[in-house]
Formats: C-alpha cells, sequence, structure tokens
C-alpha cells in the first residue's frame, strides 16, 4: 500500500497549516493512495468472504458429526 511522502522533509515556507489543501503533490499522491487502499479493500473484502464461507463449512460439519 503506497504512503504519502511528499509533505515529509516540506518545511516552512512551504509548509504552513492547511496547505494539504492547496498542494498538488499531496492530491496527487492521495488520490493515488486512496485508489490503492480501494483495490486492497476489494481483496480483502473477497477473501474474507471465501474464508468465512470455508468457516461456517467446517463449523456445520463438526456439528452434523457431534451428534449420535
Amino acid at each position: 500500500m503506497g504512503l504519502i511522502n511528499c509533505c515529509r522533509y516540506c518545511v516552512a515556507p512551504k509548509r504552513y497549516p492547511g496547505c494539504h489543501d492547496h498542494c498538488a503533490e499531496y492530491a496527487e499522491e492521495k488520490a493515488e493512495n486512496d485508489r490503492l487502499r480501494e483495490l486492497d479493500a476489494k481483496k480483502r473484502y473477497i477473501n474474507n468472504g471465501i474464508y468465512e464461507q470455508r468457516a461456517r463449512s467446517v463449523v456445520k460439519a463438526v456439528k452434523h458429526r457431534r451428534k449420535p
């Protein structure tokens, strides 16, 4: 996942309170970071759904196995 590094070593006078509202570099990096986070969230959603389905199947099989 990407990190926003454009402001890491930024000092005054370039950096000031509220500069993220006007900084083009920050806006570009934030947009890229948001895009990467969204892709990662979609992958996690799919994987979690698969593992949840598998876990439910295992619980169901164990539950039926215990009945005499």
